[in-house]
């Protein structure tokens, strides 16, 4: 799970909406929070594309969390078990937007997203469903930037949320990124998330030791990049991704 002050970020495909539901079942009391008090994300997995398995999937996590879920995200534009160039892709994709649309109208669900959607992906929904998704999370960092749909979204008033802010820990050592470090006295990653959210992006780096989550947080808004090093750092896109590749998904 990722873990900020404010969020909960799960997934279907993790298989832990029902661990972090009893967690939070149990600790938000103990904190003097309610339900209403934390967000909590969740994605439809690419197995549970199309109308059916999609309704039948969320309404099974909601169950997990006081029965609604505040944004649900399409995890992937593709689906398990079918080749990326398989035009039946489309279709599915489509058909789990309407179904989470109507859940919507249900609240079940708050807000709708989608996640490792192209700039094509996105205008093609757009164009079939006449409507736009209120969060976009894709993989960003400064080696992979992806311009394209950043500025979509920004023209659009869609909410750009980046995952792998640190490249999966490969840019904790590049030599630019420690070199702004050790100029501010503050760890690399730091750097990393405040590039990040001097660009209006919602970054969530992730891991496992909640003392990295403070570490990440702490002194943050004290941390003042200049123009040159957000640019030195912007400087740094070659196309890099280290996740999945969503682009050749039709």
């Amino acid at each position: 799970a990722v873990v900020s002050t404010q969020s909960t970020g799960t997934a279907q495909c993790y298989k832990n909406e029902q661990l972090i539901g009893e967690c939070l079942t149990e600790l938000l009391p103990r904190h003097g929070l309610t339900r209403a008090d934390i967000t909590v994300v969740s994605k439809v997995a690419p197995v549970n594309q199309g109308r059916t398995a999609c309704r039948a999937s969320v309404e099974e996590s909601t169950t997990h969390f006081n029965g609604y879920l505040d944004l649900v995200l399409i995890h992937w534009p593709g689906t398990s078990g079918m080749r990326h160039d398989d035009p039946r892709n489309a279709i599915l994709r489509r058909e789990t937007w309407a179904v989470l649309k109507e859940m919507q109208e249900e609240g079940l669900v708050k807000h709708v997203g989608v996640s490792n959607y192209t700039l094509r992906h996105l205008e093609e929904l757009a164009s079939a469903a006449g409507a736009l998704p209120a969060v976009v999370q894709n993989e960003f960092h400064p080696l992979f930037q992806d311009q394209s749909v950043l500025e979509f979204c920004r023209q659009n008033g869609i909410q750009f949320m980046g995952y792998s802010p640190l490249a999966q820990g490969r840019l904790l050592t590049h030599q630019t990124v420690l070199q702004i470090a050790q100029r501010h006295d503050v760890p690399p990653a730091q750097v990393l998330v405040k590039w990040c959210v001097e660009q209006g992006v919602v970054c969530i780096p992730r891991t496992s030791q909640p003392a990295r989550v403070m570490e990440n947080l702490d002194r943050l808004e004290e941390l003042e990049l200049s123009k040159d090093e957000i640019e030195t750092l912007t400087g740094l896109d070659c196309g890099g991704k280290v996740c999945w590749d969503p682009r050749t998904v039709v």
